[in-house]
């Protein structure tokens, strides 16, 4: 460090960050009693800018519906980096005994976007606090609509990477325990692309199959190919995805319908595979559909690029973890074919994204994201603020 040495700084850090938590709980739960979804988080955005004000941190005007930003302005001269957290909520009926469960019906935070932004928040504390010692500036983002498209957007759109040097961010993990975090180089989270086939056919009485263009069992056949793109054509070396998620055809017994409408997904580990693939899968598409009679429209759309993790902020964030939980804590992360829109941020910034640990079966915290019953070990709050600080401090001085 440059006024304290690193374990004077982890002394002074663990300090603060016990000092805060017990406000943090206070504001993660406001957070999880009071969820929004994707593009409506108008109150949370409200509230956090009450925050910010509350705590002296510096709001970055934009024309953001929801979602904010801020800066923490450091007294030493040197670069910005930037920590970002996601904001909105879930459309799902949370099933817990929580006193603080969701008070809003059929949304709730099942994804711990709100234990998200709890640390970020406390991070942008605990390093306003720390600036007179800073050395640089930290820009921090809290970010709207990750479930769904267009958040990350947004805020590149608004400019608030102008200048950032490196960026980093962190998604809670049921997978790892709490005390624990998941770090790896590379390929982290698969790109997102979905497509809809509407497969023409022509229909009629089901008694009379010879008459028809059956779609149900072209888009049957369809499936059946699909599954072939990745096992027979991309290398057992890299990592891919291709699934149906809804097959919709017909509505009686005795009628063949004249279109079948499929819908699914394409996971890819990065840019090659993923053009790759889908030249692929147009031709195996339109050969199969024309092939046995019918006719297809093919709506591609390219969504959310792969996770990518920057070598060196990897190598930076793997330190601060190091320093935060200790070597044996410092897991290396898998992979994953889910997707997540700060690679949108490490298209135009060096960055880096890994997993938090906040799995505790003593508290019965085990159920995956998205699950009606999934909780978050609230100690993980601690290391992710603590992770953040330190991490943005080794960013700051790194030449």
């Amino acid at each position: 460090m440059n006024e304290v040495s690193t374990k004077e700084f982890s002394a002074m850090l663990e300090e603060k960050v016990d000092h805060l938590f017990p406000r943090l709980i206070e504001i993660r739960r406001h957070l999880h009693m009071n969820p929004e979804i994707s593009n409506k988080e108008f109150e949370t955005t409200k509230r956090l800018n009450e925050w910010l004000d509350e705590f002296g941190i510096s709001q970055i005007p934009t024309d953001l519906k929801t979602g904010t930003a801020a800066t923490v302005v450091g007294k030493q001269q040197g670069p910005t980096i930037a920590l970002r957290a996601d904001i909105d909520a879930l459309p799902i009926q949370e099933e817990s005994n929580l006193p603080f469960r969701s008070k809003i019906d059929g949304v709730s935070h099942m994804c711990g976007h709100d234990v998200h932004t709890t640390i970020a928040l406390g991070a942008a504390i605990i390093l306003q606090g720390l600036s007179e010692i800073l050395p640089g500036n930290v820009r921090i983002l809290f970010q709207p609509a990750e479930e769904t498209e267009g958040g990350a957007v947004s805020l590149i759109e608004a400019g608030l990477l102008k200048g950032v040097k490196s960026i980093i961010g962190l998604h809670n993990s049921p997978d790892i325990p709490t005390g624990t975090m998941g770090i790896k180089a590379g390929f982290f989270m698969a790109s997102v692309d979905d497509f809809t086939l509407t497969i023409k056919g022509k229909g009629g009485h089901a008694a009379l199959p010879e008459r028809t263009i059956d779609p149900i069992v072209i888009g049957s056949a369809v499936v059946s190919q699909l599954q072939t793109i990745v096992s027979r054509n991309i290398s057992s070396k890299e990592s891919a995805v291709v699934s149906i998620g809804s097959f919709q055809a017909g509505a009686t017994n005795n009628v063949i319908p004249d279109r079948a409408i499929l819908k699914g997904t394409v996971r890819t580990s990065n840019e090659e595979v993923r053009q790759n693939i889908y030249e692929i899968f147009t031709k195996v598409v339109t050969n199969t559909v024309t092939g046995l009679g019918g006719e297809v429209e093919i709506d591609y759309k390219f969504l959310i690029p792969a996770v990518v993790n920057d070598a060196r902020v990897t190598e930076i964030a793997r330190s601060a973890s190091i320093s935060v939980v200790g070597e044996a804590n410092t897991l290396l992360a898998d992979s994953t074919m889910g997707g997540e829109d700060f690679s949108y941020y490490q298209k135009e910034v060096p960055g880096c994204y890994v997993w938090l640990g906040s799995r505790n079966e003593e508290k019965g915290i085990t159920y995956d994201l998205h699950h009606p019953k999934f909780m978050v070990d609230e100690e993980a709050i601690k290391v992710g603020v603590k992770w953040m600080v330190q991490a943005a401090f080794q960013l700051l001085q790194d030449k």
